[in-house]
């Protein structure tokens, strides 16, 4: 089980609520603040819940605020 990570642009405001929910999905994945002035967030999980959080992420973008994913791939080590 490798480590994945998600690369991710959203509205400074909406940091919190994107953490929020992720921490309810216990362990699928954590997030760290890049740059919160300009949204730049990574979201680190396992190759075998790329697709939770990838579901997720593009569930919040639709119903909830606007986020993408800006690129992924296997994590870079990097906190």
């Amino acid at each position: 089980m490798d480590s994945y990570e998600f690369r991710i642009k959203t509205r400074r405001e909406d940091i919190d609520f994107i953490n929020k929910i992720m921490e309810a999905y216990e362990g699928v994945g954590i997030v760290r603040t890049k740059n919160a002035n300009e949204g730049d967030l990574v979201i680190v999980s396992t190759t075998d819940f790329k697709e939770d959080v990838r579901m997720i992420v593009e569930d919040l973008n639709k119903k909830w605020i606007k986020v993408e994913i800006v690129c992924e791939g296997l994590w870079s080590g990097e906190l």
